[in-house]
């Protein structure tokens, strides 16, 4: 009870006996304490924080290895070299604009047109013509006059009724390609017409006739334009293997342009399976698939469609 334990001594909670804890057998055991420089510390380190994990090291010249320590002496170095990369990039650009600009100037004074501008002067001439079609011979133009390819560039140009707007570009572009591939230009350019070869009993008999009588004359002006193929028979055609022939051609580095009527064209979306549609039914009676296939594939490597010019001047 309250009253009853008021009598009793009591030990001062600061006296070291009232430190004492006895244990169930009766002995006793000082609790551990911590001391005071302990203490201390703890308040000083609590007080700073972890320093390693927020305070950059000094840059001093032993430590100059840290992330934190840029060497303004090594990035003056730095500065100058790239400096120099510029102006060696600049130089160089410049250079081979001098040069270009040299190449044009001399190909002027020279009478040489250059690839595109001619290919442009030719377009002012087509303007209904499919925008794509002067990429493409361009390109195909531009593949014999750079690398090692000996390949000739095929095209087949196919009208539906008004073959003189095939005919007189397959002369314009013609006549280009003797002159970009340094043909010979003192001979009008080498024509052949379907109608000429139509009844050629000679050329019937012995197709190899007309690549022994023509393969000279191409190697002279680097290109040859075949109008109206659809009157050539397939007996005949069969040279144009030899010159269109992508491995061994019996010309390497000509340009060659066929032109030929097919009907319905202007309808259709794919020029190359017209004209491959055309040729069979011209030639199937006359050649087996083995002589024929490879033939097609050749003649129609490069096809497209010529729509009529109003004013087309002549050529």
């Amino acid at each position: 009870m309250m009253g009853g334990n008021s009598g009793e001594c009591t030990q001062s909670p600061s006296s070291s006996q009232g430190l004492k804890n006895e244990n169930e057998d009766g002995s006793t055991f000082l609790p551990p304490t911590e001391s005071k420089e302990e203490d201390g510390d703890k308040k000083n380190n609590s007080g700073k924080g972890d320093s390693r994990l927020t305070k950059k090291p000094e840059c001093t010249k032993e430590n100059t290895t840290s992330p934190y320590c840029s060497s303004s002496k090594h990035t003056e170095k730095k500065q100058p070299q790239n400096y120099h990369l510029v102006l060696i990039a600049l130089f160089v650009a410049v250079l081979g604009l001098v040069f270009g600009i040299c190449s044009t100037t001399q190909d002027t004074k020279n009478g040489k047109v250059s690839l595109n501008e001619a290919i442009g002067n030719i377009r002012d001439e087509f303007p209904s013509q499919l925008e794509d079609i002067w990429t493409v011979f361009s390109a195909g133009i531009k593949e014999i006059t750079q690398g090692t390819h000996i390949k000739p560039s095929v095209f087949m140009l196919l009208y539906e009724t008004d073959e003189r707007t095939a005919i007189c570009l397959a002369r314009k572009v013609g006549n280009m390609s003797t002159h970009i591939l340094e043909g010979d230009k003192s001979n009008p350019l080498l024509i052949i017409d379907g109608a000429d070869l139509e009844h050629n009993e000679t050329f019937a008999k012995d197709y190899g006739r007309l690549l022994e009588e023509y393969r000279p004359k191409v190697e002279e002006q680097r290109a040859m334009i075949i109008n109206n193929l659809h009157k050539i028979p397939g007996t005949v055609a069969q040279s144009f293997h030899s010159f269109c022939d992508t491995v061994t051609p019996a010309v390497e580095k000509a340009v060659y342009l066929f032109t030929m009527k097919a009907s319905g064209v202007s309808n259709r979306h794919n020029p190359t399976e017209v004209a491959e549609e055309e040729l069979r039914k011209l030639w199937s009676d006359e050649l087996d698939e083995d002589r024929l296939n490879p033939l097609i594939t050749r003649i129609t490597d490069v096809t497209m469609m010529i729509m009529p010019e109003k004013n087309l001047a002549p050529c």
